[in-house]
């Protein structure tokens, strides 16, 4: 089997990839919901990244054996890691214990639009037609979906979590503008994920503690552990494996398609699994926002 897969069209092995990201990524919602049934909040987010980094520090070590270590770079990629994994991700846990996966999907799919607000606000950048069109459509199907929060999805809770969600997406997006310098840096590509997700964990699990959240182990039930494996194994590790694959075969435009894809994964197995609420408005809605980021990453 592996020589077969060694010897397919890395074109065609590359859409696999991009399909299992949609799949993946779109479902790692659903698993937090399950995840939190019984584990607090920031814990199991800190304990799902910690897991995930020291799976990441092994097969770093077994197979990119990285020698020279900056430790300069080790902090800067430690700081992205409190951005991305603490704040962002931790903001989009808390959120899912309130409000739908697909809203909270959607809300993290806009990151490109709250990047370029904030680049203007910099001074950076400038405005298009492509961009003004779709910072529109993204209003207005924004606006459709909090409509249809506030009527048919149990009123203040779904717009609560939303919110909550929101300030996570804008966290990572400021994490992205404010750090990035358009570089990687030196660090091998799963060191460097082992070291952002050991910081974001380290972040999170403090949190919980200043937080005193109450971590019952016995009452964890089956159901939610499986929920922390799913993440880790799939929504971590085979996920980052889909994804570094893609990039290497595809040009960043097509791998980058999963973000649209993701709301709606994680609308119809919330549906599925969750009894959530899936309607045509709804459908109708997220397809009108997902357009307009498009439309805007297009004109950037």
């Amino acid at each position: 089997m592996l020589k077969a897969i060694q010897q397919a069209d890395p074109k065609r092995l590359s859409l696999l990839a991009i399909l299992l990201l949609c799949f993946i990524w779109g479902t790692t919602h659903i698993a937090v919901k399950y995840a939190i049934q019984t584990i607090p909040v920031f814990f199991m987010a800190g304990f799902r990244e910690l897991m995930a980094s020291l799976i990441f520090l092994g097969l770093s070590l077994g197979l990119e054996k990285p020698k020279a270590i900056d430790w300069k770079e080790v902090l800067r990629q430690g700081l992205f890691g409190l951005g991305f994994f603490a704040f962002a991700r931790g903001l989009m846990v808390l959120g899912l214990d309130y409000a739908p996966a697909g809203l909270v999907a959607l809300v993290f799919s806009l990151i490109p639009v709250y990047v370029l607000l904030i680049n203007l606000l910099m001074g950076k950048g400038r405005m298009n037609r492509r961009i003004v069109t779709g910072l529109l459509l993204g209003a207005l199907g924004m606006f459709l979906v909090f409509r249809e929060s506030l009527f048919n999805l149990e009123g203040t809770d779904a717009l609560i979590g939303m919110g909550i969600a929101l300030g996570g997406a804008i966290c990572w997006a400021g994490t992205s503008v404010l750090l990035s310098d358009g570089r990687d840096g030196d660090l091998p590509a799963m060191f460097r994920s082992a070291v952002q997700l050991f910081f974001g964990a380290m972040g999170l699990l403090l949190i919980s503690g200043v937080l005193l959240e109450p971590v019952d182990f016995a009452a964890i039930s089956g159901t939610s552990m499986l929920g922390v494996a799913y993440l880790v194994l799939f929504g971590s590790i085979a996920g980052f494996g889909s994804y570094v694959y893609a990039i290497r075969h595809l040009p960043v435009a097509q791998v980058t398609l999963y973000a649209y894809i993701n709301p709606f994964v994680a609308l119809f197995f919330g549906w599925l699994l969750l009894d959530e609420l899936l309607t045509l408005e709804l459908l109708l809605s997220f397809g009108v926002t997902l357009a307009g980021v498009w439309l805007l990453s297009r004109g950037r």
